[in-house]
């Protein structure tokens, strides 16, 4: 799902606002936000806010592309009025699969790669060390992930 722009926020005006409601609110915006009464160093950002109102005041002026715009509000798709499902958990068997694959390719690149490279027993166990870190660190991130 996108995350689409608010209008109705945007135009600081009610779902249900007529046409007139919306004029006169555009037309408030307009003369508030007009980027020509502001410094350079505001003028950027007011550019940009003029932008998201003539876009909220173009959708929503226009009565088909308004009812299109509500249908989707509606159902969830635009704007973050809808909180986003939460991700199932991976399963064991993925959890395992993962664990497994991780500790193949640990066991390869040591036997293969590192080890003939490595004499020092210090090396050796900083190594170790690492890999139990990197390890715990992919666990946590399994068992609790991100929301």
């Amino acid at each position: 799902m996108s995350s689409m722009k608010d209008y109705y926020k945007i135009l600081q005006i009610d779902p249900e606002a007529s046409l007139e409601v919306m004029n006169g609110a555009y037309r408030s915006l307009v003369k508030q936000c007009h980027p020509d009464q502001f410094h350079t160093s505001r003028k950027s950002v007011m550019n940009e806010k003029m932008r998201e109102i003539n876009e909220a005041y173009q959708i929503l002026s226009n009565p088909t592309s308004r009812a299109e715009f509500d249908r989707r509000h509606r159902s969830g798709g635009y704007g973050p009025s809808r909180p986003a499902a939460p991700k199932a958990a991976p399963s064991l068997r993925a959890q395992l699969n993962s664990i497994l694959l991780w500790t193949t390719l640990s066991y390869v690149a040591l036997t293969f790669l590192i080890k003939p490279l490595l004499s020092s027993p210090f090396v050796k166990f900083l190594l170790g060390l690492a890999l139990i870190a990197f390890f715990v660190h992919i666990y946590r991130k399994q068992k609790y992930p991100k929301a």
